[in-house]
Order: structure tokens, then C-alpha cells, then sequence
């Protein structure tokens, strides 16, 4: 019997593959379930040569199949959350308290662990395994799994503390006090709420309340604790195992309850739920922390616009003024036991207000950082403006002071992260250009003086940013007093050492010289001969040079990464040194991703010094084979 020959009309994507094609158009079955590119076209593409060029072009596409592989299995985990950020914008926007769809509401799966197995029936939801600490407890009880998804829940009926046995009440408190202690100061070294404003207070309440910010604080907590116990003593390696067991368990926990709150928001509505979708919105962003803090960052870009879409919403339903202006002083003062006073100076945050700006602020940074990576602008630029500059219009000059409160931007990230407001706006402008310059380019429309011109504003704001930067006024916590009345609280500021740490002038100093540096990619292309960007990174390398520990690092992780991916081949060993210097701290946050970068673009240089015009700051920060969020 003759064989059947093989179809000609198939998908170029599995001709390299060597698949059968079903040549469905425009997408095949077989490209369209693996979720990578399927292209048709007349003529044979470039990369299909016979040689190299295919050779490289399949084993990416070998690699691409993997990753989306595990982004698929990811989603499993993630359904609940997924279908909610479909129908986020329809549900949330309806001003209406009609229940949502069905289908929303029975969309959370079944309880599991993060790993993808039903909880064990050996250990209820919400204990944490006494082998965290090294030791073991005996449970005398079992305490109440969590609601069903399938059950009507109301969160606001839900007890703040559940009835647990003691030795889980024990390690929880001694997981939470660890979390409170060391692992929150250690990720916001920079966020010292003074004395005056009652501390962290809000912190402690949020996790009382709210249960998906609470179990995912227990996971990072174990985590930590667990990595610092194998560097400080003999640890067996069934204690690790236990560890990681933990933090899984308490991993899925985080995201049950974060579905279930979900759920609860999208039935409500945001516009008569402000507290409550403020709370969700914390849930969502703490989510996207721990799993980029303990470098499983597979799902970050998900949570990133589920909390974006969220904080919209919540700035539509409630930051409209009389006069039809946005103002987030509105949400605020919402949030507070006295609404009608604009005067929060003489009074400190209330819990929920502090919430929303710690959280907006941790969501303006991450959005920013993210659209750097994932070749957009950032989901939340419209409010940047508001949310973090002065206006410099005469109609704002000529205004009372009263009325200057409500317009003035209420997030100031150097008192969150240690950087002044306008070098992230920058950063935030160079990537929606970024953005902009690669939509013109594919569309064969773009005007290099139009990109010139833009580009060159945003060097001169920086520039002008840069050299008026009065380093004296900003002292290490960030913090100025007024008079000699408030000079007693400066030692109840938290302030930290300058010994450990960097002050928040030469924090703002590196990133702004960084974003320089970006912005010379973005504008002149990958040049890293270029003398200009060649002076920026030595210009960066030396403020680097300056910082009084490797350990600072980690509040440095993208610009550290965007210098070391432009540095010279003979300055490479200076970012593995810095790295390598912060001995066991490295384990922590991203750092380790961003010389995974450096190293990969490292290794590429010859390939991409041969072909420029196909790589940019972007195309670092995906070379992992996923957008990396440097945070």
C-alpha cells in the first residue's frame, strides 16, 4: 500500500516541530492548545534555512512549549482568580447589588495545596505543621476547615480569630511575630512609619482580619525562617522538606481565601465596599510579594492586573469630588472615622487608610518595574500624575493651603521604598515610550524625531531632577521635623543604621542614574559602546562602589540589573562579587534572578552584539524564558 503523503498546507510552527498540522486557519489545534505562535504564510520564513538559524528557532520553540507548559498548570491553581479577572471590569463597574453570575461565584476550585493535592486529612486548613520549628507538637484537636466554595459566604460574618488548638495558637503567634519582627522590616527597609503615626499598627489589624494576607505572611515567614536555620546550624534535610511543605500548604490557603474574598467583592460591588475591596486589593499584591520574594514568580503578572483593576475600580466608585475631579484624598478620607476633616497631619492614619497607601504605593512601584518587562505602560500611569506629583499649574499656586491638601499626591514612595517620586514616574514615562516606539515600529510608522524629542524631555526632567537633588534635606530614614517640639520622636522614627543600610538620597541617586541608562537603550538602541551609555553605567558602577554593605542590594535589584546587562565584559566580576558578598541574604527577594539575566545576556553577547535591533532592556528581563519583575 502506497503511504499517504504528507500535506504541504501545513502551519510553519509544525513543520519545524515536525507535527502533523489539522491546517486549520488561522490557528492550528496543535499551536492553538500549546498556546505558541502558528504561522502560515506563502513564503518560507527566514529562520526555516536548513542550518543554524532553524536549529536555534526550534530549540526556543522547544523551550516555549515547556514554559507555557507550566503556566497552563499554574492557571489550574489559579482558576478562580482567572475567570475573576475576566469579568473584573463588567462585574465591578455594575452599580447595582445584584448577585453576580453564577458561573462566577462556583468558580473557585476545590481546596487544595499549592502543590495540586487535596489537603491532607492528617492536618486541618489553617494549621501550620509544628516541623516548621524544628520540633514536634501534638494536636488535641482539629480546628474547622475553611467554608466550602460552594457556600454563600459573607466575609464580614466571619470570625477575625478561629478557635485553634494551643500549640497552633503558639506557632501562628510565633510565625506572626517573626513576620512582623524581621521578614516585613527586611523586604521595606525603607518604610519606617514613625512613632506619631502609629507604627505598623494597621498591620497587625490587617492580619487579624483578613485571611489571605494572614496565610500568605505564615508562608513567608516559615520560608525565611527555614532558609536562615539551614545557614546557622546542622539542619536535617527532613526539616527543610517540612519547610517547604509548609509554606505550600500556606500558599494555598492564601489562595483559597483570596478567591473566596474575590468572589465576595464581585457579588457586593466595590461602590458600597470600599473597606472590603481595599482589603482584597492588599490580599492581591501581598499574593504577588511572597511568590516573587520566594522566587516562584510564574503567576505575578495575573495578580499585578487583578490588583490594578481592583484599585481602579475603587478609584471610579470613590475618588470623584463634587466638581468631577479625581482625588485620592477622597478615598482616604472615606476610609477614616472623621470624613469631612482634610487635615490628617495632626492626626496619624487610620488602619484602612494606612492600608490603601501602603498598598497603592506597592502597587504603583510593582506596575512600573513590571511594564519594564512586559514591553507596556504602566496599567496605572493615568493616576501618576495625581498620585505622585505637584502641580505646577498658577491655578494650583493661587489655591488656599486647604484646598492644596486635597490635590496634593498622598503616595511619596521614598517613605515606602526609598525613592523619590519622580525618578519611578520617569521610568514609568521611558517604558510607555518603550511601548510606543515598538507599536510604530510594527505598524512601519514611527517618527524618529518624534521619538528623539520625547525621549529627550524625559533626559531633561531627570537630568534637571538629578543635578537639583538637595541631598541635605533628606535624611537616612527620609524623614524631616519641623521644630524642636517634635525633636523627641525622631527617636521613635524606627530609623535604621547607616552602617546596614543606604539612605534613601543615594537609593534615589542609583535608580535615577539607571533609568538614564534605560533611557538610552530605549532611545539610541542596544549600544553598549555607545559613550553615553557606557558613562552611565560607570557613573552607576560607582555609586554602587559607595554603598556601605552588599546586603543593600536588595532594595537595588532593577537598576543593579539594567547597569549589569549594559557593563563591559571586564566589569562582569563586579556584579558577581556585590551578589556573592551578600553571602546567605541572597537566597532572598530577586537578586539571584537579576544575575541570572546579567549572566544570560553575558553568555549571548556575541549573538546579540551581531544582531542589535532584536534586543533591548525588555528582551533581558524575558531571557529566563518568563518577564522577570525585579522587585
Amino acid at each position: 500500500m502506497a503511504s499517504k503523503s504528507r500535506s504541504s498546507g501545513g502551519c510553519w510552527t509544525c513543520r519545524l516541530r515536525r507535527k502533523k498540522c489539522d491546517e486549520e486557519r488561522p490557528l492550528c489545534q496543535g499551536c492553538l492548545s500549546l498556546e505558541i505562535d502558528c504561522l502560515y504564510s506563502d513564503d518560507k520564513p527566514e529562520w526555516m534555512d536548513g542550518g543554524e538559524r532553524q536549529k536555534q528557532k526550534a530549540e526556543w520553540l522547544k523551550q516555549e512549549v515547556k514554559r507555557k507548559a507550566a503556566h497552563r498548570r499554574e492557571r489550574r491553581y489559579l482558576q478562580g482568580l482567572e475567570v475573576r479577572l475576566e469579568s473584573l471590569d463588567a462585574s465591578l463597574t455594575d452599580d447595582s447589588d445584584s448577585t453576580a453570575p453564577k458561573v462566577l461565584i462556583n468558580a473557585a476550585p476545590p481546596p487544595t495545596s499549592v502543590s495540586g493535592s487535596t489537603t491532607p486529612p492528617s492536618r486541618a486548613p489553617g494549621s501550620v505543621p509544628s516541623s516548621v520549628f524544628g520540633f514536634s507538637g501534638t494536636q488535641s484537636d482539629s480546628p474547622p476547615s475553611a467554608p466550602s466554595p460552594d457556600e454563600p459566604v459573607d466575609l464580614l460574618a466571619l470570625p477575625s480569630r478561629r478557635v485553634m488548638p494551643a500549640v497552633n495558637d503558639e506557632l501562628e503567634a510565633q510565625l506572626i511575630m517573626m513576620y512582623l519582627d524581621y521578614v516585613f522590616p527586611f523586604l521595606f527597609p525603607y518604610y519606617r512609619p514613625s512613632f506619631a503615626d502609629a507604627g505598623r499598627g494597621w498591620l497587625l489589624v490587617l492580619l487579624t482580619k483578613n485571611k489571605a494576607l494572614f496565610h500568605s505572611a505564615l508562608s513567608l515567614a516559615g520560608y525565611f525562617y527555614g532558609i536562615i536555620l539551614n545557614h546557622i546550624r546542622d539542619s536535617p534535610p527532613q526539616c527543610l522538606s517540612h519547610n517547604l511543605e509548609a509554606l505550600h500548604e500556606q500558599q494555598g490557603l492564601a489562595l483559597q481565601w483570596l478567591q473566596r474574598e474575590m468572589q465576595d467583592i464581585i457579588t457586593r460591588g466595590v461602590k458600597g465596599n470600599l473597606a472590603e475591596a481595599n482589603r482584597v486589593m492588599a490580599s492581591i499584591v501581598q499574593l504577588l510579594t511572597c511568590e516573587v520574594a520566594i522566587a516562584n514568580p510564574g503567576n505575578w503578572p495575573m495578580h499585578l492586573d487583578a490588583a490594578a483593576e481592583l484599585f481602579n475600580e475603587i478609584m471610579k466608585h470613590h475618588s470623584v469630588t463634587e466638581r468631577g475631579h479625581n482625588c485620592f484624598m477622597m478615598v482616604l478620607l472615606k476610609l477614616g472615622s472623621r470624613p469631612f476633616s482634610w487635615t490628617p497631619k495632626n492626626h496619624p492614619w487610620g488602619s484602612d487608610q494606612a492600608i490603601l497607601r501602603f498598598f497603592t504605593a506597592q502597587l504603583l512601584f510593582f506596575d512600573t518595574l513590571a511594564a519594564t518587562a512586559l514591553q507596556r505602560p504602566p496599567r496605572l500611569q493615568f493616576w501618576h500624575n495625581h498620585l505622585m506629583l505637584i502641580p505646577e499649574d498658577e491655578e494650583w499656586a493661587r489655591m488656599p493651603e486647604s484646598e492644596k491638601e486635597q490635590t496634593m499626591p498622598h503616595i511619596n514612595l521614598q517613605e515606602f521604598f526609598g525613592v523619590e517620586n519622580w525618578v519611578i514616574f520617569s521610568i514609568a514615562e521611558i517604558a510607555a515610550l518603550d511601548a510606543w516606539k515598538k507599536e510604530m515600529k510594527r505598524a512601519g510608522s514611527l517618527s524618529v524625531s518624534q521619538l528623539v524629542a520625547r525621549a529627550k524631555a524625559i533626559e531633561q526632567r531627570l537630568r534637571t531632577s538629578l543635578e537639583t537633588f538637595d541631598e541635605a534635606r533628606v535624611n537616612a530614614s527620609g524623614l524631616s521635623w519641623a521644630d524642636g517640639s517634635e525633636h523627641l520622636l525622631q527617636y521613635f522614627a524606627g530609623r535604621f543604621s547607616p552602617q546596614t543600610m543606604h539612605g534613601s538620597a543615594v537609593n534615589t541617586r542609583i535608580w535615577a542614574q539607571a533609568a538614564i541608562t534605560y533611557l538610552g537603550v530605549v532611545m539610541s538602541g542596544w549600544q553598549p559602546s555607545c559613550s553615553e551609555i557606557r558613562d552611565s553605567v560607570a557613573q552607576t558602577i560607582n555609586l554602587l562602589l559607595g554603598l556601605p554593605s552588599p546586603d543593600c542590594l536588595r532594595t537595588l535589584v532593577w537598576p543593579f540589573t539594567v547597569t549589569g546587562c549594559l557593563a563591559a565584559p571586564d566589569q562582569e566580576q563586579f556584579f558577581r562579587d556585590m551578589v556573592a558578598g551578600m553571602g546567605p541574604l541572597k537566597v532572598f527577594g530577586t537578586i539571584r534572578e537579576g544575575l541570572a539575566v546579567m549572566e544570560k545576556v553575558w553568555e549571548r553577547r556575541a549573538e546579540i552584539d551581531g544582531n542589535p535591533d532584536q534586543w533591548d532592556l525588555a528582551a533581558c528581563l524575558n531571557c529566563l524564558s518568563q518577564p522577570t519583575l525585579l522587585i
